[in-house]
């Protein structure tokens, strides 16, 4: 039988399935984020107020975004109602620094008409939201119960955030939510709802007496309730005059590990809501509590009903165990462009031949702007480098460019051409017609190799 007389038709099968596979992640959509500016004309911006870059978003009721849109907020104070509609995920809001932008406006709960949420500043209904570098504020002042965001939507993340306000300044309502290097400012029940929410190394500020906490877990079937871990609790208020929480439904819920806290705290810690016994079936609970210098904090005087956690009660209530398998990854986009191993400003095929040989060399420290932040180079990296695949920042640096998919097909058919052309090579070369099969050094990790590697010629033969 003449071997090669079948060998071709099957090669020539793998070379344009790998083309046709190729060329169906060029025409898939969603692999890199769209990215919209918000500012002056002399900012670049696309759009005056953030409320028109969101309705830019594509996504209705019936057919929701599936693709991720960055937002790029200019400095400045926006006054203006922001609504991000539960159709519109996979937003990100950026700004640069949380205390040059701002998002505001001055509504309160009392405002004509009612409405279901509240007349917050700003509402997020949108899941896998990210915000960042930004304040959020309700800029009614005290007397009034003002939200400054109302969030409602699962696998939220709130990153470098700032929120002003005085009563309800943050309703934390619905989904697992988790707020990282933020600040929360208030007096009454200025951090509430019935969410499933995490606030990590954020500092609270509590401005006059009142409560910081007012959870809303109704039944003791739900899974909701707040963790504070390594935050700070501090502000103008008389000494003694806060209390962590009460109890604003049945079954509320907050829990603070390894919080520091000033003596703006009552010794008591915890309040009960006037008019019931909602205290006596809350769970409000402590670990390692410290003043602001990092001493164990005297909590005897703490109220009965509330609990002092070991270190093996605490751990239930850590970051990898309290959203629900949720691992909040914060948005790699915001260090820059997530797989640019070589800091070009460019995603390209240059970077994964940086990542491979990473690989080999087996290191053991960051790859530049590694996404898994682990310490190592791994998969999670590739992994970032193949979602980012053909996105640029452009000549203009961080000043926004619109974000690119992977190649034009049209760079595909010269990439299948090549394939070809390199095929013919490896055959004339490599593996003679005589040569059995079995017996071929073809490494199939080498074949996706060439795929991605832009000098790939300068390397031994791959198969």
């Amino acid at each position: 039988m003449n071997i090669t007389a079948w060998r071709r038709p099957i090669h020539c099968s793998v070379i344009v399935l790998v083309y046709a596979i190729l060329l169906a992640c060029a025409t898939q959509p969603g692999l890199a984020a769209v990215h919209l500016i918000v500012g002056t004309p002399a900012q670049g911006g696309q759009y005056a107020t953030v409320q028109e870059a969101i309705d830019a978003v594509p996504g209705t009721s019936g057919q929701p975004n599936g693709q991720r849109y960055v937002i790029n907020i200019m400095p400045g104070s926006y006054m203006e109602r922001v609504n991000v509609p539960s159709y519109k995920p996979l937003i990100t809001l950026r700004g640069q620094d949380p205390l040059t932008t701002t998002l505001t406006f001055n509504e309160t709960t009392g405002t004509p008409p009612p409405e279901p949420t509240a007349h917050a500043s700003t509402v997020v209904l949108g899941a896998d939201f990210i915000a960042e570098n930004i304040t959020f504020e309700n800029s009614f002042g005290p007397g009034a119960n003002a939200l400054a965001i109302y969030a409602k939507a699962d696998r939220l993340i709130f990153n470098n955030v700032r929120f002003v306000g005085w009563s309800d300044t943050l309703r934390a309502e619905f989904g697992r939510q988790y707020y990282v290097d933020s600040y929360v400012e208030g007096n009454v029940d200025f951090i509430y709802g019935k969410g499933t929410a995490f606030f990590d190394n954020t500092t609270i500020n509590a401005k006059s007496n009142g409560y910081v906490t007012a959870q809303g877990r109704e039944t003791a079937e739900e899974t909701n309730g707040y963790v504070f871990q390594d935050c700070t609790i501090t502000g103008s208020a008389p000494s003694g005059s806060v209390y962590l929480g009460r109890p604003w439904q049945q079954y509320s819920r907050a829990v603070f590990l390894d919080t520091k806290m000033s003596s703006v705290i009552s010794p008591a810690g915890w309040s009960v809501w006037s008019g019931n016994n909602n205290h006596l079936t809350a769970y409000f609970a402590e670990y390692n509590s410290m003043d602001l210098a990092g001493d164990p904090l005297d909590v005897s005087q703490r109220v009965s009903w509330s609990h002092q956690l070991s270190e093996v009660e605490a751990e239930a209530y850590r970051l990898e165990n309290w959203l629900g398998g949720w691992e909040p990854v914060l948005d790699p986009d915001a260090l820059g462009l997530t797989g640019d191993y070589n800091d070009n400003g460019f995603v390209d095929a240059a970077d994964y031949t940086v990542w491979r040989e990473a690989m080999t060399a087996g290191a053991t420290t960051l790859l530049h702007r590694d996404l898994a932040i682990a310490g190592a180079v791994g998969e999670a990296d590739f992994l970032a480098w193949r979602a980012h695949f053909g996105e640029s920042l452009g000549p203009g640096g961080g000043q926004g460019s619109a974000a690119a998919a992977v190649p034009e097909p049209a760079s595909l058919q010269l990439l299948g051409m090549g394939l070809c052309g390199a095929f013919g090579r490896w055959r004339r070369h490599r593996c003679p017609s005589r040569k059995p099969l079995a017996s071929r050094p073809c490494s199939r990790s080498r074949r996706f190799e060439a795929l991605a590697d832009p000098d790939f010629r300068a390397h031994e033969p791959l198969f």
